[in-house]
């Protein structure tokens, strides 16, 4: 596995974290919150920035 492959596995792996975490959160909807919309954010990013990874890797 090189570098860019683990630094993805581990974005990946901490937003699942960060989304199991504010599931188990009692209270508002985690979704509505301000850091579900920022997750929400950040997901997108990572989302772009993976296609991009893979595309050069082609």
């Amino acid at each position: 596995m090189n570098a860019r492959t683990g630094f993805m596995a581990g974005i990946g792996a901490g937003l699942m974290a960060g989304a199991f975490a504010g599931a188990m959160l009692p209270g508002r909807d985690p979704m509505r919150t301000q850091v579900g919309k920022s997750i929400r954010k950040l997901g997108r990013a990572v989302d772009r920035a993976v296609d991009n990874v893979i595309s050069e890797m082609r």
